[in-house]
């Protein structure tokens, strides 16, 4: 095989035709239709890489690769494209982005997605549609307007950036347009989006017509139920206001009902020539008039005869109308579509009504009751005439829609529209009876004939749907002597025929019978002719017409009328009356009479551009015939209507130069011939005869042959501007000046014929007089009288447009001369807007692209730009003129520009900048001449600015233009002010701000370094680096289409600027320390760019800063030579540290960024002799800094508050060892802030403690490092932190931290007392210290739940990989709430269900593990409690607060054989873990920094639990001493687990175990250990009987069965301990509670009899069942009453431990658990009175120890080693959270669900053991407990006495008690209607049992995992 050879250009470009997955990791994988370029190929293999990842290169085979043909374009680097067509590249590139954020779109679920696919559809079938290379031209160019305006649109909706476009719709290149077009250009396209957006993405409009509309009608349905004959349906527009039709009519016939869908659906009509006048009507109805075709009388019944009648009888009747108000749909106010139905209601027409009452009552109508009757139809206002909405709406304009024309003439007349129609309304007639006994049916009859009485053919129209006819017959209104017809129609007779013809009328009655009517013929006729005597046509107008009668009903054709008088007004003129008896002769009246009592009205418009009505134009057309009366006709033509004028304008123009030439009397007529000329030229500029400019030009052209006429139109025109003072009448010069173009026009033309048939003669006088005539103009400019403004402001708005014409006969320079002449004439203070636009006129004429003149103008166009530039005014236009002229001068085919350039640089750069400066950022204008000023530096090079530099006249003058310059290009950098998506415009300022960048660099550095001038220095750095770093260069946040556009077109910009800024700093020599360390910020903001080469180059500019600071001298000694230096860079690291921190915080810098600082840096502080030590530190510090602030970055964004909070802690403890106070307080407060928004307000106040400890008592002023913005006006040390101290009380309050609080109150009240003494805070502050004081001891307070959390594996942030931590539960949060939401916040970690150490492989894995499990915290006795009674509420803080060690225990598994009993290898591992710091603290958690374990054998684990025991029961019994209200169910579960072994198991457990001679003699070590268990069992007895006797006293007489089992089993337990381990002394006597009165609930005897039915093995079986259960959801204890169950709040968090069964008894057992009583031990009563006992019977027994000193401050369980190890080894698992309470309560019967209970209890000790599983030793209830959560609502029953209460809404629940066997219901308190009386300080007790040995299924590994 041979070597890799380079491919040839043909092939280096190819499309992947199939998926190829690599294999090597030379390879490369290529999908199908990925765009390849290929560099070299060996064998079958190609080299290259794809276009959507340059980055990689690969082999891929060749059979996947299909090669297209590319062209190789070069520009920074080689860039290789398809060779197609520019459109087809646009596309294939524009898809490819799309695609890639379109399955963004889908993955986010955008709604957007629908929208992207298409559009994306769209443009792939157009781009499908091109590349078949079948498509014409002119097809091509519509499908390329349609593909870039969807691509406009897609960009817009995707929010890409503005795509500019050429005139031709290809992508503007920018290097191949000037500065000026690309930015216009990008202001078009940005017109073009906001109109594709604006209309609601219509398709774009080439272009609109201005002043013409179309109406688009397309009726759909006809709904008449009466209508069986044909009908006619006749829409048109109507004008409400003045009550007539203005367009024509659309004619549709329907054949009846049932085939109305089928025949309406194809009729589409175009009402055109609408202009805006028509829209601006007051109110334009659309209307349908319906006319019957058929028999006069209209019969249902006989419709099947009447069927068979109607072609036999055609009248047209009057049926009806439809109308609908279109005003609001032609204004668009409504929104038109074409698939929208309107609906036009229809109303019936009496045979007494007319059409037109009718049309007038409906629009009238508020309301009508049309039935559904009516016409639907769609409606569209379309842009443009009918040409141009039929190629913008094909789909709706096909070949078959009519065209509705308007009557008359359209808003613009176009030269190519002949017509000559006359529009004849027939409005109404008068008729006598005549023979009738009743008024005619009467029928009008209009047909056309020439003067010899033939009708003329095919002249009327009378809808524009159909063909011409020869005839009009109108509709038939019944018994009616005055009909009011207003029915129009056309007459378009051809103009040969015009001149001779006239319209005939005959009237006729029609029977209703059929076979009178065929018998019927004319009675009468009218007429009128369409010409009159005058050679002028009919008047527009109502003509009445005289009235005919025929005599004997002769034939109309034979009947001679022409001599007569047709009108009234003709007869008048006469000098006839109308109304007297008119003599006809004979000769012209044979067969007519004449009667004034009948009259015929008509009204005529005629629409014709052949024939006029004007006859002073036709006399002037007709000069020669009449020529006295010919200056009477000139000066009568401005009277003409426009609409003659433009008809007849050549043959106008042909009479008025005739009339010129042949007249020798100059005096008289040049000057009316002039007149006119100007007043034909003005309207001709008129906007509605505009179209008519082409052709007066082409008449110019091609028909004016006056030859001579230059000659009098110059005199004339010099006349009038020369003899101002002569002809007072100001406005006809302003019309001349108006008319300046075509004046010129013709002066030129009329010269050149001349020149061309005298061989030039004459061209000497010429050009003076022309010279002359121009001085003439220029003299008037001189004026300064106001009433000349307007004629000077016309003169240089036309002046201009002579230009082109008269270069023709006269010189440019000569033309440019005079030009300047007259522009400067005009006083600088007038006509300055006026002025400008001359100018701007000029620059676009012929003249600016002749270099000589060009150096003639150019001087006084940048004097008049510069001295408006200075006075700020005409901005506007001055931009525009600068753009202009740059633009132009960029062009190459105008000669050279290179001095255009410098003189508009030297006269106008200066003022641009300072416009620039000067214009706020929100002013349109702003861009447009920064866009000025761009255009400006792009423009020139070296030369020019060499040139520029070198003309200042000072050193002075060139500091103040750069720094100008600079501070201009860095407000430009840092507030845009192109949008964002003007992409190209952005990157061109960008290239023309480096470039000037570069030569100013080489200025500062030649001119300003020796003397040194610090502030143009600084001005650069400033500058350069904004520029540096703005967004619109960071390539990497770009798509990777866009990145290579931009590298291949301008490099990239960033590394050429940080080489500039970096040579510029080595440059600086020894003035490097002036900018240290104020240019650290920016330093590191450049090198924190993401560009490889950029942060080598500049990175080490840091080293060079820290040598600068360290070697700067600080003092001198008197020893010149020896210099004392710093010998340190703290200032520098000071900043360095603080812009850090704020640049990365602000998204800058990534690890890589990191990697490279240190190893940079690093090695130049390591190989520097003097820095080394403090180089090398402080690379280390920085390090840690950027890694705890990216850690920070990364995490602050997720929505994980948590890490957010242990980032912040990272960092401000890093700002605390370090001593940045200010960056310390700055994160104490952000994590204040991040505590409140999660309501940690105790946290929040340990924070701000942190900030308040840096602060002192005095009045000493606060530093800037000491403040925070949340204390803006505190100015002092004292001030601030007594507002801290403000705020942490208050959150310490919130938190319920009192204590916290108090100790806060006394620093406050301590301070005033000793320095303010202001005793008025001191007050406050002792009240507040009350109410926390009460707090305390009345207040419920939530005792936090502590658990350990361990984070394994590398998949977590760095801070929390392999890391313990300890975290402080919410409130009341237990286990598996704390589990589910650590899962939540780690949802990929797997929680491990063991608690020994992990192995090493899943710490270094990366994956993520959770180990959790409950810790107890330790409580160290505070020495100020040492030796005091102290109360529980106080001490209960201090056990479970202010606590910085923690205890857990994991089972320990001994020896290789089982025991018989479980206790007795019951070994467990305890750990204790340390804090970092004390909880609660600014955290939640905190990690662990130490641990310890030890193992504790059965034995002390048996010891320690009787101690809890023994220690808890103490407790309870000090508790009900103490208050009497408080409730008895937790101390019967407590007593009758312990008495009675079938519950408990009793001590048996232990006597097996631990009492047996056998483990004496293995033993022998514990023998004090036994002798102290023993001596434990020994000392419960007294505190039994004690508690026996408290709870004899308080039950009720339905508990009375349960005391007295409970006393039985007391007695055999009191005689076996006695007997065995001896008797304790008695604890003192109880004061008997029945001595004392109490209120009792009376029980029925049905109720008792159940609870003695109850069996006490079920009964209590199921209370330990009920107990586990309330302990498994961490709850505490209530009372169960037909399956109601009852919750009494108690304290949270009082554990409880596991239960087994005793074998023996084959019971239930639950040792040392809360559990739910049966009914017959829950029930108590409160008393009336409270009984206290005595302090001396209290202390008879309360002194005694309980022996638990050393116990924890929460309590072990009874069997701690046993319950730790159901705790430790299920509580890892993950389960489902388990239901509340409240989702228990609907058992049937408690017994029913026993072994649920059973089960649930065990799942729930194992699983959440450790949140229950020890307590305070003492102390544990306060006077009020605290309350439960929000879904435990109902209370205890001990504080109930409406039993009402208990049975709740499931009193019925008894009758499922046949679901447990021989058990009957619970009994039910009667007394329903008592009202419950809530509990004085009710408790909320937690009991422990002493422990039974787990069940054997139960027995725990030697690692802590469920077996």
């Amino acid at each position: 095989m041979s070597g890799w050879t380079k491919v040839h250009d043909k092939e280096k470009f190819g499309i992947a035709l199939y998926n190829y997955n690599a294999r090597l990791p030379q390879q490369m994988s290529l999908l199908l239709g990925d765009a390849l370029y290929i560099r070299e190929k060996c064998g079958e293999w190609y080299l290259g890489y794809t276009l959507r990842d340059r980055t990689k290169k690969g082999v891929f085979p060749k059979s996947h690769i299909h090669i297209k043909p590319s062209i190789t374009v070069n520009r920074n680097y080689e860039t290789v494209v398809p060779n197609e067509s520019p459109i087809v590249l646009e596309i294939t590139g524009v898809l490819r982005e799309w695609a890639a954020i379109w399955k963004q779109l889908y993955v986010r679920g955008s709604p957007e997605f629908e929208q992207v696919r298409f559009l994306m559809n769209e443009v792939i079938s157009c781009r499908t549609h091109i590349m078949s290379g079948t498509v014409p031209m002119d097809e091509l160019k519509q499908v390329k307007q349609k593909i870039t305006a969807r691509i406009d649109e897609g960009n817009l909706l995707l929010g890409l950036d503005l795509v500019v476009r050429d005139e031709q719709g290809d992508v503007l290149d920018p290097e191949d347009a000037s500065t000026i077009s690309l930015y216009r250009a990008h202001q078009d396209a940005a017109d073009r989006l906001h109109k594709v957006k604006s209309s609601d993405n219509r398709s774009s409009q080439t272009s609109i017509a201005r002043f013409s509309h179309s109406l688009f009608v397309s009726p759909k349905n006809f709904v008449c139920a009466n209508a069986k004959s044909d009908c006619e349906l006749l829409l048109s527009l109507y004008d409400a206001s003045e009550g007539r039709f203005f367009t024509e009519n659309y004619w549709i016939k329907w054949e009846g009902i049932g085939r109305e869908r089928e025949t309406l659906k194809d009729y589409r009509a175009v009402f055109t020539d609408l202009g805006n006048s028509d829209l601006n009507r007051e109110k334009v109805v659309l209307v349908c008039q319906v006319i019957r075709i058929g028999n006069m009388d209209y019969k249902d019944k006989d419709s099947e005869k009447n069927e068979k009648r109607r072609d036999k009888q055609n009248i047209r009747r009057p049926f009806g109308v439809a109308v609908m108000d279109i005003t609001d749909i032609i204004l668009g106010k409504v929104e038109s579509d074409e698939e929208k139905h309107h609906f036009l209601p229809f109303v019936y027409c009496s045979d007494r009504e007319f059409l037109d009452t009718v049309i007038r009552k409906v629009i009238a109508a508020k309301e009508l009751n049309h039935k559904g009757q009516g016409l639907w139809t769609s409606l569209k206002l379309l842009s443009g005439d009918f040409k141009q909405a039929r190629e913008e709406h094909p789909h709706l304009i096909s070949s078959n829609a009519s065209i509705v024309r308007k009557m008359g003439f359209p808003e613009v007349i176009l030269p190519g529209d002949v017509r000559n129609d006359v529009y004849l309304t027939l409005l109404q007639g008068e008729f006598s009876k005549g023979n009738k006994t009743s008024d005619k049916n009467v029928e009008v009859t209009v047909c056309v004939c020439n003067h010899e009485g033939q009708v003329l053919q095919n002249v009327i129209s009378t809808d524009s749907s159909r063909e011409l006819a020869n005839e009009y017959r109108s509709v038939v209104y019944y018994h009616e002597d005055k009909p009011r017809w207003n029915e129009t129609f056309r007459v378009a007779v051809p103009i040969e025929d015009f001149y001779s013809a006239h319209l005939r009328f005959t009237f006729k009655h029609r029977s209703s019978s059929e076979v009178k009517d065929k018998a019927e013929r004319p009675y009468a006729i009218s007429f009128v002719h369409l010409m009159q005597e005058n050679g002028t046509t009919l008047l527009d107008g109502n003509h009445e017409l005289l009235v005919y009668k025929i005599e004997h009903k002769k034939p109309v054709d034979s009947l001679q009328y022409l001599a007569l008088p047709c009108t009234k007004l003709e007869l008048e003129q006469a000098g006839m009356q109308y109304g007297s008896q008119m003599a006809l002769s004979s000769k012209h009246s044979a067969g007519l009479s004449f009667t004034s009592k009948d009259l015929f009205t008509i009204t005529t418009t005629v629409c014709s551009t052949k024939l006029t009505q004007n006859v002073d134009l036709l006399g002037l057309l007709k000069w020669r015939a009449n020529p006295e009366i010919l200056k009477r006709n000139l000066a009568s033509l401005s009277k003409v209507d426009g609409e003659e004028i433009v008809k007849f304008l050549q043959d106008t123009l042909d009479a008025l130069f005739n009339i010129l030439m042949h007249n020798s009397d100059s005096d008289i007529y040049d000057n009316l011939v002039f007149d006119a000329l100007v007043f034909v030229i003005g309207l001709i500029s008129d906007r509605k005869y505009q179209h008519f400019k082409p052709v007066l030009a082409a008449y110019i052209t091609e028909n004016f042959s006056a030859t001579l006429a230059y000659n009098k139109l110059m005199v004339v025109l010099k006349h009038y501007v020369e003899n101002l003072n002569e002809r007072q009448n100001l406005d006809f010069l302003l019309k001349v000046m108006k008319s300046l173009e075509f004046i010129f026009k013709f002066i030129v033309r009329s010269r050149v014929l001349f020149a061309a048939l005298n061989n030039g003669k004459g061209q000497g006088p010429f050009q003076d007089m022309l010279a002359s005539l121009f001085s003439s103009i220029g003299a008037m400019m001189l004026y300064t009288q106001d009433s000349m403004l307007t004629v000077q402001g016309a003169a240089m708005k036309f002046l201009p447009t002579v230009v082109p014409d008269v270069l023709l006969v006269f010189g440019a320079e000569d033309l440019s001369r005079l030009l300047v002449e007259l522009v400067e004439n005009v006083p600088e203070e007038r006509l300055k807007q006026q002025k400008m636009m001359c100018i701007s006129d000029i620059v676009h004429s012929d003249l600016f692209r002749i270099p000589e003149c060009r150096a003639i103008l150019l001087p006084m166009i940048t004097t008049q730009l510069q001295n408006l530039l200075e006075v700020r005014h005409a901005l506007e236009i001055c931009a525009k003129i600068l753009g202009d002229v740059l633009e132009f001068i960029y062009a190459k085919d105008i000669g050279s520009t290179h001095e255009d350039i410098s003189h508009l640089m030297l006269r106008l750069l200066r003022p641009v900048i300072q416009t620039v400066i000067r214009l706020d950022r929100s002013d349109p204008l702003t861009a447009c001449f920064v866009a000025v000023l761009v255009s400006f530096l792009h423009q020139m090079d070296e030369y020019h600015y060499n040139q520029y530099i070198s003309h200042f006249a000072t050193i002075t003058d060139l500091l103040d233009f750069l720094m100008e310059i600079l501070l201009v290009f860095k407000d430009l950098l840092q507030k845009k002010v192109f949008p964002n998506d003007w992409n190209e415009m952005i990157l061109l300022q960008n290239s023309v701000i480096l470039k000037a960048l570069r030569h100013f660099s080489h200025t500062i550095r030649d001119m300003f370094s020796n003397p040194f001038k610090e502030q143009v220095w600084s001005n650069f750095f400033h500058c350069a680096i904004s520029f540096l770093t703005q967004d619109s260069l960071q390539l990497e946040n770009f798509s990777q289409n866009k990145r290579h556009k931009i590298i291949s077109r301008y490099k990239d910009m960033r590394r050429e600027t940080g080489f500039e800024i970096r040579a510029m700093w080595f440059n600086l020599g020894t003035n490097k320390i002036q900018f240290v360390p104020c240019m650290v910020g920016r330093i590191l903001e450049m090198t924190l760019i993401p560009e490889a080469n950029l942060r080598e180059a500049t990175i080490d500019i840091f080293f060079d800063m820290m040598q600068c600071e360290f070697y700067s001298e600080v003092s001198a000694s008197t020893n010149d030579k020896q210099k004392e230096y710093k010998g340190n860079f703290s200032e520098f690291e000071y900043e360095m540290i603080t812009q850090l921190d704020a640049l990365v915080e602000g998204g800058r810098g990534d690890p890589d960024y990191r990697n490279l600082f240190y190893s940079i840096m690093f090695k130049c502080c390591a190989e520097h002799s003097v820095m080394r030590e403090q180089g090398v530190r402080f690379v280390k510090l920085v390090t840690r800094l950027m890694q705890l602030l990216l850690e920070y970055r990364t995490i602050i964004n997720e929505e994980n508050k948590e890490n957010k909070m242990s980032c912040t802690v990272q960092l401000l403890e890093f700002y605390n060892e370090i001593n940045r106070k200010e960056m310390y307080i700055r994160y104490l407060h952000k994590l204040c802030d991040l505590h409140l928004d999660c309501e940690n307000y105790t946290e929040a106040a340990f924070a701000l403690q942190l900030h308040a400890q840096l602060l002192r008592w005095t009045d000493e002023k606060l530093s800037r490092v000491l403040m925070h913005d949340h204390y803006k006006h505190a100015n002092t040390h004292w001030n601030l932190k007594d507002r801290l101290y403000f705020d942490i009380i208050d959150y310490c309050k919130k938190g319920k931290m009192w204590e916290n609080a108090i100790a806060r109150c006394k620093e406050l009240v301590d301070h005033h007392e000793n320095v303010t003494l202001n005793y008025q805070e001191i007050a406050k502050y002792m009240r507040m210290m009350a109410e926390q004081y009460e707090s305390i001891l009345t207040q419920i307070r939530p005792e936090p739940e502590y658990f350990r959390v361990a984070y394994y594996g590398k998949g977590f942030p760095s801070f929390l990989q392999n890391q313990v931590f300890v975290y402080r539960g919410k409130e009341y949060e237990r286990l598996s709430d704390f589990i589910a939401r650590i899962q939540n916040q780690w949802p990929s970690a797997q929680l491990m269900s063991r608690l020994s150490p992990p192995e090493p492989e899943i710490c270094d894995s990366t994956g993520q593990y959770l180990q959790i499990n409950h810790v107890d915290p330790i409580y160290v006795e505070k020495p100020k409690f040492a030796g005091k009674q102290i109360n529980e509420q106080i001490l209960r803080y201090y056990k479970v607060n202010e606590v910085q060690k923690f205890t857990f225990s994991r089972p320990v598994k001994k020896g290789e054989g089982e025991e018989k009993n479980e206790f007795a290898s019951l070994w467990t591992e305890k750990t204790v873990l340390v804090t970092a710091y004390p909880l609660p603290g600014i955290l939640q958690w905190f990690p662990v920094t130490s641990t310890s374990s030890h193992e504790v054998t059965p034995l002390e684990n048996a010891i320690e639990t009787m101690e809890t025991t023994n220690g808890k029961l103490k407790q309870l019994i000090k508790q009900h001493t103490h208050d009497m209200n408080q409730p008895v169910n937790p101390l019967s579960m407590m007593l009758n687990g312990i008495v009675d072994a079938a519950v408990m198991g009793g001590i048996r457990n232990y006597e097996e175990a631990f009492f047996t001679e056998d483990y004496l003699e293995t033993h022998a070590d514990d023998a004090d250990r036994v002798h102290r268990l023993k001596d434990l069992i020994a000392l419960q007895i007294p505190l039994l009987e004690a508690g026996i006797e408290i709870h004899e006293a308080k039950i009720t007489d339905n508990m009375m069965p349960l005391h007295q089992k409970m006393e039985t089993c007391f007695d055999e337990l009191r005689h076996h301990v006695e007997q065995n381990y001896g008797k304790k002394p008695r604890m003192g006597k109880f004061r008997h509670y029945k001595t004392l009165p109490m209120r009792l609930k009376k029980i029925s005897a049905g109720s008792l009899a159940s609870l003695d039915n109850l069996s006490d093995t079920s009964s209590l079986s199921h209370l330990g069942s009920m107990t586990e259960m309330s302990a498994a959801i961490g709850k505490s204890p209530g009372t169960i009453l037909g399956g109601n169950v009852f919750v009494k709040s108690g304290t949270p968090g009082k554990n409880s431990t596991s239960k087994s069964p005793n074998k023996k008894g084959g019971t239930m057992s639950a040792p040392n658990k809360k559990s739910r009583e049966s009914i017959s031990s829950l029930v108590n009563t409160r008393r009336d009175s409270q009984v206290s006992t005595s302090s001396n019977s209290q202390s008879e027994w309360y002194a005694l120890p309980i022996e638990s000193e050393h116990s924890p401050s929460r309590e072990k369980s009874s069997t701690p080693d046993r319950s730790t190890i159901i705790e430790l080894k299920e509580e890892l698992k993950p389960r489902r959270p388990l239901r509340p309470d409240s989702e228990k309560r609907n058992s049937a019967h408690i017994s029913s669900h026993l072994k649920q209970l059973h089960r649930i209890s065990q799942v729930s000790t194992s699983s959440t053991g450790s949140l229950d599983r020890s307590t305070p030793s003492s102390g544990d209830f306060s006077d009020e407990p605290p309350p439960l959560p929000q879904k435990q609502s109902l209370a205890d029953y001990s504080n109930i006495l409406d039993n009402s209460m208990l049975l709740g809404p499931r009193a019925s629940m008894p009758t499922h008690s046949n679901r447990v066997k021989d058990k009957p219901p619970p009994p039910l308190p009667e007394a329903e209607d008592l009202p419950p009386t809530p509990p004085k300080k009710p408790t909320r007790p937690a009991l422990k049992e002493p422990p039974s040995p787990p069940r054997e299924s139960h027995d725990a590994g030697d690692d802590g995992t469920a077996v």
